[in-house]
């Protein structure tokens, strides 16, 4: 993350061949529709190269491998560092064909560890399992400009399966969509779905989502489109970390992990200065900013917990006010958003003195804060009449980042809460 944007590493297009044995024109090259819909959709594009790729692979929250004229195995890592991280890919043209070869091979290869590239290069080839050229490419193969007509020209009909992480974020059984190519995918492995087909039956959509991994291609070019609702996919999922869902059922997973840093609150007795964890600190100073214009000057009061402190506090709840108290108005260790540093309790300073939790004086605060706090990622977490759900008394206190403004909005605008909004749209 930067400037609490997810970074989408690029995949390159490489010339690495001329006539003229010129070392200028080896060069990689990104389209800029590519960068400009990344951007419009809330992330931060970065090119890679081939080259040690592994060195980039941690700046990254998710990827983009667009089309281009050959597939370079050279990135394979970065759909390896999607699977084990759960990071987003999304393929355009030849990065579907390139996702599909990727697991093609690897289906090979687990069936003939002891064969080299080459020949499981040729097996595919033999078996019809490698890229295979359309004899009728009047339907797929078109040239555009940056006219409409002309990318009009190119579109065609692909229907979406039902079920499917494509058909979750399109919303449609079908689409008309624009198609430049004249390779095809004749063949996905048995662990990759087959998500979009055209009216000719060419594979046009693949997923790839065992274990959590968010792994799609397509194999038409979204990036002409007006809507963005693939890119804007892209961008929120890029967000998995701090989206991750936390409740009584939920635990914390024993490999997660978020820099916590130091936030001096001016709250005198603020648990651990307010440290915070780093995702959420310039959202929550631009979201104090922005209540402060409004006339209200809100700190925190509680934010990251270590294990041991969360510990402390239920154990203490439990002496002073018994098992069932404990259990709606505090989170088991383990249980609790705090120790992500992703949770926010908020007071408020007035007239020189602080007020925070269930006083009246904060009325008034609670409506600004939870109609703008979408805008900077947060959402309220444990909203009134939602208690049966969340497990939890309402805390109108009580801020959760999660990081896609867009996805907070959502939630907010419809009266989610995160649990719902994982039913809805992440299952």
């Amino acid at each position: 993350m930067l400037k609490n944007k997810p970074v989408i590493g690029i995949i390159p297009t490489y010339n690495l061949e001329n006539p003229l044995n010129d070392p200028y024109t080896d060069r990689a090259s990104f389209v800029r529709m590519y960068e400009e819909k990344i951007v419009a959709s809330g992330g931060i594009p970065i090119g890679l190269l081939h080259q040690n790729i592994e060195m980039y692979l941690e700046l990254c929250d998710g990827y983009l491998w667009p089309g281009g004229s050959k597939v370079w195995p050279d990135f394979y890592p970065v759909i390896e560092d999607a699977i084990k991280n759960k990071k987003p890919l999304l393929g355009v043209c030849l990065g579907l064909q390139s996702l599909g070869l990727y697991f093609n091979f690897r289906e090979e290869y687990q069936r003939n560890p002891q064969l080299s590239y080459d020949e499981i290069k040729q097996i595919l080839k033999d078996n019809d399992h490698y890229l295979k050229k359309l004899e009728d490419s009047s339907l797929h193969n078109h040239y555009v400009t940056k006219e409409k007509e002309s990318q009009e020209a190119a579109r065609h009909r692909i229907y979406l399966q039902k079920n499917t992480l494509f058909y979750k974020i399109m919303k449609k059984e079908k689409l008309d969509v624009v198609s430049l190519h004249t390779v095809i995918l004749p063949y996905v492995a048995y662990d990759v779905l087959v998500s979009a087909r055209s009216e000719d039956g060419v594979i046009e959509a693949i997923e790839y989502t065992k274990d959590g991994a968010q792994i799609l291609g397509v194999q038409f070019h979204p990036e002409l489109e007006k809507n963005g609702e693939l890119f804007e996919w892209l961008i929120d999922a890029s967000y998995q970390k701090t989206l991750l869902l936390i409740n009584k059922q939920n635990k914390i997973p024993n490999n997660y992990s978020l820099k916590i840093v130091a936030y001096r609150s001016s709250y005198p007795g603020c648990q651990n200065d307010g440290s915070i964890a780093l995702p959420a600190l310039d959202s929550w100073l631009e979201l104090k900013k922005a209540m402060h214009k409004k006339g209200f000057f809100i700190d925190v009061e509680s934010a990251y917990r270590s294990n041991e402190i969360q510990r402390k506090i239920y154990k203490e709840n439990i002496e002073k006010y018994g098992q069932e108290h404990a259990d709606i108005f505090v989170a088991k260790p383990g249980y609790s958003e705090h120790e992500t540093g992703l949770a926010i309790d908020i007071c408020m300073r007035k007239e020189d003195k602080w007020f925070n939790e269930f006083v009246e004086e904060l009325n008034e605060v609670y409506p600004v804060l939870h109609e703008i706090c979408a805008q900077y990622g947060f959402i309220l977490r444990y909203p009134e009449g939602k208690e049966k759900i969340t497990g939890y008394h309402y805390e109108p206190w009580h801020l959760r980042y999660i990081g896609s403004p867009r996805i907070a909005k959502y939630i907010m605008e419809n009266h989610l809460t995160l649990e719902e909004f994982y039913e809805k749209t992440l299952r």
